[in-house]
């Protein structure tokens, strides 16, 4: 299918606002207080007696692992969300589990399928297959693709706010136009960040040469917040983040040193006044480049299918609540709608949008190359 054909499928799959923060780590342990379900947890609010209805989770004890370590990022955010509303409609006590992608999707793989160990994250779960930062395993096919959670189109470019230039378009032009400079920017092995600075990458190439590309460089790794230390300390000269963990440094009365600017997210991010990459121009074999952040569930591939089919049914619910809708939104993440969350549409999207990143990947420059 070519690239546009995806696109569009994908655009009129997931149409909504929404997003923010921190992308996932590859590792590590969380700094939430431990509990039964695993350590690096945080309790869901929601009692294991407030059910609306029956499943065979209720009164169990239910384990969320994401692929982050951070407990103040998109990945955590969502995840807490979806546990607690998921938990009141199955009449779970849930706990999310911040322990990064690598260890998140060896903990899935192994976990039993009976539901109580879940895994929510986002497209970084088989990109990290794809680019190859995590072994073959963990892809899609040896695992259980669950229903689509919410969507995240806020992952973003950010500079200091006195950088020479207010996009990645003019970021490009400011390297053609001074032959001695150099563009460094800190990003994520095998994450949505990755991919979305290949593109530029290779747009740059297609758009100014080699040799202007050449002098955009990756600096791989580090948490949102080790990010921003490198951003103020001069180490990095963009990073990839998330809108909602930076949007508090472009604020007015900022302390200059701290002081960002937002620009390129990888969706539209209505009512935020931050340019997305496809609004700057920025395309992949010709086409406007958009790649929201899907956040969906895993689970074991041996997982019972009449329990899957309860959490999806529980998830869908979910998906209608207003109250649910209105978190979401009021963090600037999309919700999706319960036909997205259904098992066949969630688990044609992601395949769908695994084979645009499949794409890509295949004529792109390794890291070896761009660092």
């Amino acid at each position: 299918m070519k690239f546009k054909k995806l696109i569009a499928l994908l655009l009129s799959a997931s149409m909504a606002v929404g997003l923010l923060a921190g992308c996932g780590g590859t590792g590590g342990t969380s700094s939430t207080p431990s509990g039964d379900a695993g350590s690096g947890t945080e309790e869901s609010s929601a009692p294991a007696d407030n059910a609306s209805g029956e499943s065979s989770l209720k009164g169990k004890r239910v384990r969320v692992v994401i692929g982050s370590t951070s407990t103040g990022g998109d990945s955590y955010m969502i995840a807490d969300m979806v546990t607690r509303y998921l938990g009141e409609e199955m009449g779970f006590n849930g706990k999310v589990d911040a322990i990064g992608n690598a260890q998140a999707l060896d903990t899935i793989s192994k976990a039993k399928g009976d539901g109580t160990t879940i895994m929510m994250f986002h497209d970084m779960a088989y990109l990290s297959v794809l680019f190859g930062a995590v072994g073959e395993q963990y892809s899609l096919d040896n695992l259980t693709v669950g229903p689509r959670i919410g969507i995240n189109p806020g992952g973003c470019f950010v500079s200091h706010a006195d950088a020479p230039y207010n996009n990645l378009s003019e970021a490009a032009q400011w390297l053609a136009d001074n032959p001695s400079e150099t563009i460094t920017v800190n990003i994520e092995s095998g994450s949505a960040s990755h991919l979305d600075f290949v593109v530029w990458y290779m747009w740059v190439q297609e758009q100014y040469g080699d040799e202007v590309a050449s002098r955009i460089r990756a600096l791989v790794g580090g948490t949102t917040d080790e990010k921003k230390q490198r951003l103020w300390d001069g180490n990095a000269d963009i990073i990839y983040a998330d809108y909602s963990s930076c949007v508090e440094f472009t604020r007015e009365g900022v302390d200059a040193q701290l002081a960002m600017k937002l620009f390129d997210t990888c969706g539209n991010l209505e009512g935020s006044g931050v340019i997305s990459m496809e609004e700057d121009g920025i395309t992949f074999n010709g086409e406007p480049f958009v790649f929201d952040k899907d956040f969906f569930m895993l689970f074991p591939k041996d997982m019972d299918e009449g329990i899957l089919n309860e959490i999806t049914a529980a998830m869908q619910k979910v998906c209608e609540n207003p109250d649910f809708q209105a978190e979401l939104a009021n963090l600037l993440y999309s919700n999706v709608t319960a036909e997205d969350a259904d098992l066949e549409a969630s688990r044609a999207f992601i395949e769908n949008k695994a084979a645009i990143a499949q794409e890509i990947i295949d004529v792109a420059p390794t890291l070896d190359e761009l660092t």
